[in-house]
């Protein structure tokens, strides 16, 4: 093969190739693994797993961290589903005995976003608070 009159062999070409495809990839295998946060949906509320004391808690992460949110329907009879409005984040309808997830990177700057049941907003919603790193 001839690049710019020179000649290179069809081995520096694939090397090349082969460094560029590890190059676009190193973000995503660098990149630190999602924490879960597991909720569960019982009595109209948002439970963070293992704490059933709690309704609709606070869930706390950190600026830039990547989370993933595993919503557990626990509910008979009602289809329950999980939002992030301010972050465009969602797992759509759930019904009783179904689970879903939904990634996402928590903003760089501190604050608070609200979470939803779009169905049930009145009475299930909590706040995710991003905290500095």
């Amino acid at each position: 093969m001839s690049v710019f009159g020179r000649k290179i062999s069809g081995q520096t070409v694939a090397g090349v190739a082969l460094l560029m495809v590890v190059a676009a990839l190193l973000p995503v295998m660098t990149s630190a693994p999602a924490r879960d946060i597991v909720l569960v949906t019982r009595d109209m509320s948002f439970y963070l797993e293992g704490d059933m004391a709690t309704p609709n808690p606070v869930i706390e992460v950190k600026a830039g961290e990547r989370v993933r949110i595993v919503l557990r329907n626990e509910e008979r009879g009602l289809v329950h589903d999980f939002a992030v409005p301010a972050l465009h984040s969602a797992i759509d309808g759930l019904r009783y005995n179904e689970e879903g997830d939904v990634a996402f990177e928590a903003p760089d700057v501190p604050g608070t976003y609200e979470y939803i049941c779009r169905p049930h907003m009145l009475m299930m919603k909590g706040t995710i608070t991003v905290r500095a790193r």
